[in-house]
């Protein structure tokens, strides 16, 4: 299946499920905004962590609040996540959404918040050790690199496969090597997606106050979900039934 046709059934699923895909992306509109009381910056309406600002001397009071906000947004960004995918797993695959699948989204939202924790705290890691040996942050970025394409299809495989932490991961790899020019295409849409809608919002900052975090709000609201469709039709393109 080439990639257009994969935008087009992307586009027709955001389309026909906007309304629960709407409702479901609000946790985004908290972990985002919540994850700006973090040390951190926004470019491209993304939230980055400032490595520099996190300080050894932060009271304890400060690491607690730090900690929390951290582990509130990885939690609601993990639930939106699951309640995506399985929105558009079920009506892929022209089937109604069940108690029990509801269900399961507890348990999806476990497995994607510990994998996401996990791969964010390697990151962390990586960084600070690059931040403290004066190392080229560019080291720290690949490594953050690597660590995002090992989980940008594990919503997908931790839904649609019921997969583990590790499963996941692996599922996840094989998506990226298999569907590599599909993946790439992804990027391309993704980056051109962000950048437009931002672009068009800091245009308009000087007559609209606050203008990059109403680009934040339409990135997490239309443009995040949409793209977390397709995700999921890229993953379910394997299936060739489907």
């Amino acid at each position: 299946m080439t990639f257009l046709k994969l935008v087009g059934h992307a586009w027709e699923a955001y389309r026909r499920n906007f309304r629960l895909l709407a409702f479901f992306s609000i946790p985004f509109l908290i972990a985002f905004p919540l994850a700006l009381l973090l040390p951190n910056f926004t470019a491209l309406s993304a939230i980055f962590l400032r490595f520099g600002s996190i300080s050894k001397d932060l009271s304890a009071s400060e690491a607690v609040l730090v900690v929390a906000v951290l582990l509130v947004s990885v939690l609601l960004f993990s639930f939106a996540l699951a309640a995506i995918n399985l929105v558009i797993r079920t009506q892929r695959a022209l089937q109604r959404m069940t108690h029990q699948d509801i269900e399961k989204v507890e348990h999806h939202t476990l497995t994607l918040f510990l994998l996401f924790l996990s791969v964010f705290l390697v990151t962390l890691a990586v960084n600070l050790l690059m931040y403290d040996f004066g190392m080229h942050t560019t080291i720290g970025a690949l490594v953050g690199f690597l660590a995002a394409l090992a989980v940008i299809f594990a919503p997908q495989a931790v839904v649609i496969e019921d997969a583990g932490l590790r499963h996941a991961v692996l599922y996840s790899w094989r998506v990226v090597v298999h569907k590599l020019p599909h993946f790439i295409l992804f990027l391309v849409l993704a980056g051109v997606l962000f950048m437009l809608v931002t672009g068009v919002f800091l245009a308009l900052e000087p007559t609209i106050p606050y203008a990059r975090y109403l680009a934040l709000i339409v990135n997490s609201v239309f443009i995040v979900p949409f793209l977390e469709v397709l995700k999921t039709q890229i993953y379910l393109s394997k299936y060739t039934i489907l």
